[in-house]
């Protein structure tokens, strides 16, 4: 190894970096600590791994994705500074981030908190926004690619670069990404865009709230395929303290068709902040997301999917509009699956008539049986009713105050319909009126609201974030919402105002205005009113700030700035002919510095006398400038 690619500790590595330490190794590089002896700083260096250095395709790639990544700046992405090569060896320079990966975070603290989880979400999806908006696809979204630092800030790393390597998941060129986390259509080879990304965004979000990845295996190719075939394990069965409407987001992003995710990283951003503030997620993402739990729910259930609806109607039943519309998805998902499953069976009873005369008409219609209404039987006596005409039972609880206990309130398909033997009927039976409406708390007193809602027999979870509205000490939300009906002994998650969120008022005197500008962006608050003095600091520079530096301000708050004009004019005295010291005092008081030289005169009646001045007296010039008086110094003898 030259002294120039060396880059065991102390060496200086390409003339430029001294390197500190190895940091890790992957399958695409090998990463070390190093100081910038160039920009004294530290910096992280990935260098390519020695099994692609001789593929110029490989590394004219990565090169190219490098450059690209560079272009990316923002508090929330690593930043590339620069990619070059030495000896043969390709590397590529990045900013170094104190901190962990969010893999060891998730693999220590998971389940992650929800607000907590959304709030590394938000971040994620900043970081995506500006990297789509320049057209860059990163195609390896993963916790071991997502950096926490110590306060609890994000950067994503390996914008672009992931895709010049050599993941778990390549062949010939076509897949590129981590089996975990590839969205469908990367598992197939397929051309990917931001919907990818986010569907990764959507795995991560579910792996914190859940500590699994919803799709695992020995294989790698498995993994994938399990992502193009397989729905993802509803959210809420793996972690019931999920909030419902927080797992329609994340499932909304794990739709397999990618026209039914999130189209960029703002849209998802909206949604999931809409859910930290307690407030709606729109209609798409309730109906999107219902949809892929229904998926999961179908598989593990093996329910057959019923029939067109029933001959006659049926009495209107009031219910939850939200599984009204799972339904529907449900019944027309259903429609279509029975339909290619009846056409396989005629197609295979008519291909094997071994000589009979069965056709696959008459097979198909005396293997139909009629649903009968079994609404207000038992459960015992609806079984077995179903079970003697070979029908199988699923048996759902929903609780009702005006259904006995163990009736059946509902049954899915409806009554009527024609269905083949075999098919799974769901049973809905009631389980009693064992709920309670959880009051409305939202404004109150943390004391007032926590006895309000454990009057009626629920429990009080309490989480706190700052709000600009609600008074300190007041709930902001409530999960579940008001009037929702739940079992005794549930729990209520209140979230409790910590006051206006505050700023700590930076120093941004002698600033410029624009660099002091930035520093109160930064620090969340806004640069308020602009006034001009005359001061002896360069025109533009801050000389004073109201607040002071260190002062809180709650977020958003204004800081008033007094500007630089630069010295006031001022016209020079004419001090010529005057003695030294009146020159002197005459100079000072009108705002300059004498500045007092002296030269030889041949005329004792000089000595002592200003006979010249610089500037010329009558000129206009700065306060604080320097006017040169020359005086006389008679050194002869006098007569």
């Amino acid at each position: 190894m030259s002294q120039i690619d060396d880059t065991s500790p102390g060496a200086l590595f390409d003339g430029r970096y001294r390197i500190i330490s190895r940091l890790g190794q992957g399958g695409m590089a090998r990463v070390f600590l190093a100081q910038d002896e160039s920009l004294h700083r530290q910096v992280a260096i990935k260098v390519l791994a020695d099994r692609h250095s001789d593929d110029p395709h490989f590394i004219e790639r990565f090169q190219r994705e490098a450059r690209a990544a560079a272009r990316l700046n923002h508090p929330n992405i690593v930043q590339v500074y620069d990619q070059s090569q030495t000896t043969g060896m390709s590397y590529i320079v990045q900013e170094y981030v104190e901190g962990e990966t969010l893999k060891d975070l998730i693999r220590r603290e998971s389940p992650i908190e929800p607000r907590r989880a959304i709030t590394i979400a938000l971040q994620i999806l900043a970081a995506l926004r500006v990297a789509h908006q320049q057209g860059v696809i990163h195609r390896d979204v993963k916790p071991q690619n997502i950096l926490v630092q110590p306060d609890g800030k994000i950067k994503v790393a390996d914008f672009g670069i992931a895709s010049a390597g050599d993941t778990e998941m390549t062949e010939a060129g076509s897949i590129v990404g981590t089996a975990q986390y590839l969205a469908p259509e990367q598992a197939r080879g397929l051309s990917v865009g931001p919907p990818a990304d986010l569907y990764a965004v959507g795995i991560v979000l579910y792996e914190m709230l859940s500590g699994r990845v919803p799709f695992e295996g020995e294989a790698a190719v498995t993994v994938a395929m399990r992502h193009v075939q397989e729905a993802p394990e509803a959210l809420t069965d793996r972690n019931p303290l999920v909030p419902v409407a927080l797992e329609s987001v994340v499932m909304r992003a794990l739709a397999k068709d990618p026209t039914q995710r999130y189209q960029s990283a703002d849209q998802m951003g909206i949604e999931l902040d809409r859910v930290r503030q307690g407030l709606p997620i729109s209609d798409e993402t309730a109906v999107i997301g219902a949809a892929t739990i229904a998926m999961t729910r179908l598989a593990s259930e093996t329910l057959v999917a019923p029939m067109p609806p029933p001959r006659k109607p049926q009495p209107a039943r009031t219910g939850n509009p939200n599984r009204k519309r799972l339904w529907v998805l449900v019944i027309v998902l259903g429609i279509l699956l029975l339909a290619g499953a009846a056409g396989v069976f005629a197609f295979t009873r008519g291909d094997s008539n071994n000589g009979g005369t069965t056709t696959a008409s008459t097979a198909t219609t005396s293997a139909l049986v009629q649903i009968p209404d079994l609404i207000g039987q038992t459960e015992a006596n609806a079984t077995a009713a179903l079970n003697a005409l070979d029908l199988a039972v699923l048996i759902t609880q929903q609780a009702s105050a005006d259904v006995a206990e163990g009736a059946v309130i509902a049954m899915r398909p409806n009554p009527g319909g024609e269905v083949p033997v075999g098919t799974t009927i769901e049973l809905q039976v009631s389980s009693g009126p064992n709920v309670v409406a959880v009051p409305s708390v939202q404004g109150s007193a943390l004391g007032d609201a926590t006895t309000q809602i454990e009057a009626v027999g629920l429990l009080v979870s309490v989480i706190e974030d700052a709000s600009d509205s609600v008074a300190e000490g007041n709930v902001i939300s409530q999960e579940p919402a008001a009037g929702v009906e739940i079992k005794p002994g549930s729990t209520v998650t209140l979230t409790i105002s910590k006051g206006k969120q505050t700023s700590t008022v930076p120093n941004i005197t002698k600033m410029d205005i624009t660099n002091a500008q930035n520093a109160l962006i930064a620090s969340g608050l806004v640069l308020g009113s602009q006034s001009e003095a005359n001061d002896a600091a360069p025109a533009g520079q801050v000389i004073s700030q109201d607040p002071a530096a260190g002062t809180s301000l709650p977020e958003g708050g204004f800081v008033n700035v007094v500007l630089s004009k630069g010295p006031a004019a001022a016209i020079v005295p004419a001090v010529v002919n005057l003695a030294r010291g009146d020159a002197e005092a005459q100079i000072t008081s009108a705002g300059f510095v004498a500045n007092t030289q002296e030269s030889s005169v041949p005329d004792p009646s000089q000595d002592g006398i200003v006979i010249s001045q610089n500037p010329a007296s009558g000129s206009s010039k700065p306060q604080g400038s320097t006017v040169t008086i020359v005086v006389g110094r008679y050194t002869g003898t006098t007569t």
